[in-house]
Formats: C-alpha cells, structure tokens, sequence
C-alpha cells in the first residue's frame, strides 16, 4: 500500500509519453510556405516535342473553418484548380480538366475525413499530379528523406517512392540566377538503381516558388517533362 502513490505519477508520465508518440505521428511533415496572396508565376514547359506556357496564380482564401492556399494553373493542354490547407499543404480538392484534340476529360477530387495515419518519415497523399505543390511547405535543411504513399495502396507495398533532399545549388532560369535547394523524387532499393529519377528546384528564399522541374507528367511510366520559370510576381509589386 505504501507503493500507491508513486503509481499514478508513473502512470501519468506513460499516459504523456504516449500522447505525445502518438501526435508527433499525425502531424504533417509540411509547413506552411506562406505564400503571399496574388502570386503569379508562368513557366515554360516541354512535353515531348510539345512546348507551351503555364500560368500559376495563388489565392489565399478563408472555407469557413481554415486558411487555404487555392492554386490555378492555366495551359493549352490542361487546367488545374486545387485548393490545400495553409498551415499543413495537405490536399483538400483538385478540379483537372485535361483538354485533347478529341476529347476534354473533366474530374473532381475531394477529400474527406482524412485520418493521418502514416508512419513517423512518411506521409500519404491523394494525388500525385500535385506533389511538385505539396514540397514548397517541405522543411528542406531540416529534413533529408520522406517516404511518400498514396490511398489504395496496400500496407505492405513492393516498392517505396521517396523524395530525398539533395542539397543547396544555383539555377539560371530566362538569364536569372537563383539560389535553390534540391529535391529527387524516385523509387527505393534494387529498382530505384534503374528507373528514372524526378528532380524539383524550389527558391531558398521563401515562399519556396518551383523554379525548375525534370522528370515526368505523373507516376513512373508517363510521359517526360520539362519545365523552367519565366517570370514570378506578387500582385501589387513588380516583377522579379
């Protein structure tokens, strides 16, 4: 009996210790970029032996329960309108319409009820057309690899997709040099040795804009592309 006491402060710190596991679990690996509202960026972009123009424009908006970050993005070929989570980047809808000489192909996402439940160095998306969005909240000199899952896969997957920061490099883009950091996206193990990797170039100055893109459309298999900055802008300010 003499022992009772000492039991509920042991029972208490076990109780703080695994709250706290289990909150670090469910945090989002991204923080918020903060990216000014009305910022205008357009790229040059080459698919195959197609180039064309995107133009990219962010709005910082308020749904009634939080901040969001609503991205549009403009071109011959496709129109992508996706909205995130300010404080977290995590995916709350993405409106594509894919537009092709005989046919226009319009869909909708929206996620709903999303429980995190990835691993501590893992987090799990709904889209992988918008990664390249996503890593301008990644904390890049804080970090060097994320394991990157998506809904529908099963637990024990054959393969892990990862992004891996590489480190800190210059970019010259339209006769402008920009300092950057760098961020490889690939497959894990044996056959990440031999598939093609992506790499994503992100301003070290915030807001992190995507300064240049070198990889594919969309998961392994797709089509090639290419894309370069042309111009960033903030509505109100000139030019940079």
């Amino acid at each position: 009996m003499k022992h009772k006491p000492a039991l509920i402060p042991f029972l208490t710190f076990l109780l703080l210790i695994v709250t706290a596991s289990q909150t670090v679990f469910a945090e989002s690996p991204f923080i918020d970029p903060a990216i000014p509202n009305g910022e205008t960026t357009t790229y040059t972009s080459h698919i195959g032996d197609k180039t064309m123009t995107v133009v990219e424009v962010v709005t910082v908006k308020h749904d009634g329960l939080r901040e969001v970050y609503e991205i549009t993005s403009r071109s011959d070929s496709l129109d992508r309108t996706l909205t995130l989570d300010k404080e977290t980047m995590a995916i709350l809808s993405v409106h594509t319409v894919r537009k092709f000489p005989e046919v226009t192909l319009d869909s909708k996402l929206k996620v709903l009820n999303e429980k995190l439940s990835a691993e501590e160095g893992e987090v799990k998306l709904a889209d992988f057309a918008v990664i390249t969005y996503l890593f301008r909240g990644f904390p890049f000199t804080k970090r060097e690899k994320l394991k990157i899952g998506f809904y529908g896969e099963e637990r024990k997957k054959t393969f892990t997709f990862s992004a891996r920061y590489k480190k800190r490099e210059d970019v010259t883009v339209n006769q402008k040099t920009v300092a950057c950091y760098k961020i490889e996206f690939g497959l894990d193990g044996f056959w990440g040795a031999f598939l093609p990797k992506m790499y994503s170039w992100y301003s070290v100055d915030p807001p992190h804009y995507l300064v240049r893109y070198q990889g594919l459309v969309g998961p392994p298999g797709s089509p090639k592309r290419n894309a370069e900055l042309l111009t960033y802008s903030i509505a109100g300010e000139e030019p940079q």
